[in-house]
């Protein structure tokens, strides 16, 4: 543990003193700096509209444990910093609200500067997998190759290279307590974490193993407004019938239809209902026995589409809550969509059930399954750490309800619900950073197990070696063929 506590140390060393190193001009958005009295006043703006609004406070940590939280921060704040620097502290906070639908994201100007900037861009390709980094392979094939794809990376610019991984765990924000997508965008996002945390470094020098053995090899960054990211993707299946504004697509395993794979890449607001109508009457006119929903990488989106596919998939009734604590959006001077909220209120009463306990506003939907094109057969669905929001309120309500098995990894929303719906965007006075704050909580009323703050999990597990990753292999698909051939 101690070890492990003092390279996190470095690299925050790293962060907080090579960052004025990229730029002299005192006005320029990237290296700024802002007094302890704005950094402060900005604090004190995030915590009283993160306590008027948020439902989380009091679900996994009291009131006081906040309360303390949020003072300590405001007294640690006794010198200058970059916006990027106070993103980062900020971002150590918002993580213990156990809230995935809460971040804070740099200022208008801050982002417009970075998209015209060169950076030093490294030569070769990383990725982290259980701990270990390996490279992926050169930016260059044919000149970048002294380090081999599958090369072990100990060491960059003398800083452990696991560290960075654990450094993104640490600010990534999560529904609970759940660990896997912590893991899952550490890991992807992990050339982006290493380098800003190095500041962009001319030369990258990398210790790594050969025959068990450490060399050394140091490698001129490229200087660069982008560079490509490494493909880790599967070849796109030209068979998919694809609905594009629906975000979704289609496609049969077999000649004899007995099998269909949906991939919902996101659920979107817009042309849904025609495609689900037309999909689930395929299934019902082919006869298909088993359906297999892939939710991976899913990051949510429509609560309406997603209790629209759960009609065509529950066998039974379902309910859900949905409540906040606010009338108004407080502190409207640093943000704007209090008729929104207004407007969201009022459809949860047209279509739902309101009841008022105190300060607070519930409001309770019936989820009832479509009789027409209803589905009865077998379901399978993928899941990993990118499936979030309205993939965990599908998946929750069918993992309850016995519907479906599970294959693939813990969710990263939490079974019991999330905090989400609609969320105001505020914008701090001094440094413009903006934080959104979700102003409900969703409840899936067919979870009654409490608050634990653990995903949906899988009944059959995968674990990606990085041979696996690198060759894209599909081991969820491949578990749920077997379970199809054992059946």
């Amino acid at each position: 543990m101690l070890s492990r506590i003092l390279k996190s140390s470095v690299i925050i060393f790293l962060l907080f003193s090579l960052d004025a190193k990229l730029y002299g001009q005192s006005n320029n958005p990237l290296t700024k700096k802002y007094s302890p009295a704005q950094l402060k006043q900005d604090v004190q703006i995030l915590k009283d509209a993160l306590f008027k609004i948020h439902p989380v406070i009091g679900i996994y940590e009291t009131k006081s444990y906040y309360e303390k939280l949020f003072d300590s921060f405001i007294n640690s704040l006794t010198d200058s910093l970059t916006e990027k620097q106070f993103r980062i502290k900020t971002k150590f906070v918002i993580e213990k609200l156990h809230c995935a639908h809460t971040d804070i994201t740099y200022s208008d100007k801050y982002y417009k500067t970075l998209k015209k900037t060169k950076f030093n861009f490294p030569r070769y390709y990383l990725l982290p997998v259980d701990n270990k980094v390996y490279v992926l392979g050169g930016l260059n094939k044919k000149t970048d190759t002294l380090m081999k794809p599958g090369t072990i990376v100990t060491k960059i610019n003398g800083v452990p290279a696991d560290s960075f991984y654990r450094f993104a765990q640490s600010i990534i924000t999560v529904d609970g307590y759940i660990k896997e997508s912590k893991k899952l965008y550490g890991q992807l996002g992990y050339g982006a974490y290493y380098l800003t945390l190095l500041n962009y470094p001319d030369t990258l020098t990398y210790e790594y193993l050969k025959n068990d053995k450490v060399k050394t090899l140091k490698s001129p960054a490229l200087k660069t407004l982008n560079i490509p990211e490494y493909n880790l993707k599967r070849k796109d299946d030209s068979l998919f019938v694809k609905y594009k504004r629906a975000k979704l697509r289609y496609r049969y395993l077999n000649d004899d239809k007995k099998t269909m794979l949906l991939n919902i890449q996101a659920f979107s607001h817009r042309k849904y209902t025609k495609a689900y109508r037309k999909i689930f009457k395929q299934l019902q006119k082919n006869k298909t026995e088993n359906l297999v929903i892939d939710l991976r990488y899913n990051g949510g989106g429509s609560l309406s589409n997603a209790n629209y596919l759960l009609k065509y998939l529950l066998n039974e009734q379902v309910t859900q809550t949905s409540y906040t604590k606010i009338k108004n959006y407080p502190l409207r001077k640093y943000t704007s969509g209090n008729i929104l909220f207004k407007f969201t209120k009022l459809y949860f009463r047209f279509y739902g059930k309101k009841t008022s306990h105190g300060d607070t506003d519930k409001y309770v939907i019936k989820i009832k399954p479509n009789k027409k094109w209803h589905y009865t057969n077998k379901i399978y669905v993928l899941i990993n750490g990118g499936s979030f929001s309205a993939s965990c309120i599908v998946s929750a309500y069918l993992k309850e309800t016995h519907r479906a098995q599970f294959i693939g990894r813990e969710t990263g929303g939490a079974e019991e619900g999330c905090n989400a719906i609609i969320s105001p965007t505020y914008k701090l006075p001094n440094t413009k950073l903006k934080i959104k704050i979700p102003t409900f909580r969703l409840l899936h009323d067919v979870y009654t197990k409490g608050n634990t703050g653990r995903g949906i999990m899988p009944d059959y597990e995968t674990h990606y070696t990085f041979y696996d990753m690198i060759t894209k292999r599909d081991l969820e698909m491949g578990i749920v063929n077997d379970l199809i051939k054992k059946k």
